[in-house]
C-alpha cells in the first residue's frame, strides 16, 4: 500500500517537476526502463504475498516451516523485490545524470497550467517580481499571461519592502492592499518557553510559577503583535 499509493506518485512528481527544480529534463529512455522495472518488480514482489497468506503464512514473519508449500512463492517475491530495487537504482542514476547532462527544459516543457510554470527554471528566490493574480483553476491556459504577471510591473503589486503579502477581499479574493508581515523576532521563542513552563508548572501544581509563566506568555504575545515603527504601507489597490 505504501509503495503503490505513496512512492510511485512521488517518483512521478520528481519526473514532472525535475525541469522546474534543475532547469534540465530527465532522460525519457532511462525513465521508461526505471518505470517498467519498478512496476514489474512491485507486482511480482507483492502479489504473491496474497497467495502465501492464503496458504497460511502469517504477516511480518521472515521465515516459515518446511512442507508448507511456501518456498516457490517466497522465492518469486524475493526476485520481484530485487527487480524493484534495480528499478529504484535506475531512477536514482537518471536523476544524477540528468542533473548534470540533461537537455535544457525551458520554463514550461509540459505546457503546464499552474503558476510554477510561469517562472524561469530553476525559479529565482523570489519567484515573481509582481504577485500574480489568477481567477481560474488553470490560469496559464485560460487567462492572458500579461494579466497574471501584472502587465509591465504593477507597482501596487510589487512587494519590495521587507516581508509583505497581499491582502484580499473575503468573498472574491481580490487584492485590496499590502500587509506588512512580522520580521525576525525573539518574541515567538519567548512565547514558546513561557507556554512550556506554564504547562509543566500546571501539571506539577506550582501555582506561582504558572501565574508568572502565564503573564510572560501574554507579554510575549503582545510584543509579537506590537506594530513596528517602520511598518510598511497598507494602501488600497485599483
Amino acid at each position: 500500500m505504501l509503495i503503490g499509493a505513496n512512492l510511485f506518485p512521488v517518483v512521478a512528481g520528481v519526473y514532472y517537476w525535475f525541469p522546474k527544480m534543475t532547469g534540465r529534463m530527465m532522460s525519457e529512455r532511462i525513465g521508461k526502463w526505471s518505470f517498467w522495472l519498478m512496476f514489474i518488480g512491485f507486482n511480482v514482489g507483492f502479489f504473491p504475498m496474497h497467495i502465501a497468506g492464503i496458504l497460511g503464512m502469517p504477516r511480518r514473519v521472515y521465515t516459515y516451516y518446511e512442507g508448507m508449500d511456501l518456498d516457490t512463492v517466497n522465492m518469486v517475491e524475493t526476485i520481484g523485490a530485487y527487480v524493484f530495487a534495480i528499478g529504484v537504482l535506475v531512477f536514482i542514476v537518471n536523476v544524477i545524470l540528468s542533473a548534470r547532462h540533461g537537455p535544457r527544459g525551458g520554463s514550461n516543457p509540459w505546457n503546464g497550467a499552474t503558476l510554477e510554470w510561469l517562472t524561469p527554471s530553476p525559479p529565482p528566490p523570489y519567484n515573481f517580481e509582481v504577485i500574480p493574480i489568477v481567477a481560474t483553476r488553470d490560469p496559464l491556459w485560460e487567462e492572458p499571461l500579461d494579466d497574471i504577471r501584472g502587465g509591465n510591473g504593477d507597482p501596487s503589486r510589487t512587494l519590495t519592502t521587507g516581508r509583505e503579502t497581499l491582502t484580499t477581499s473575503v468573498m472574491h479574493a481580490r487584492p485590496v492592499g499590502i500587509l506588512h508581515m512580522a520580521e525576525d523576532s525573539i518574541w515567538p521563542l519567548l512565547l514558546a518557553l513561557s507556554l512550556t513552563i506554564l504547562c509543566y508548572s500546571s501539571l506539577l501544581n506550582v501555582t506561582i510559577v504558572s501565574i508568572i509563566a502565564g503573564i510572560a506568555a501574554l507579554l510575549s504575545i503582545g510584543g509579537w503583535f506590537w506594530p513596528e515603527p517602520s511598518a510598511a504601507r497598507e494602501g488600497s489597490m485599483s
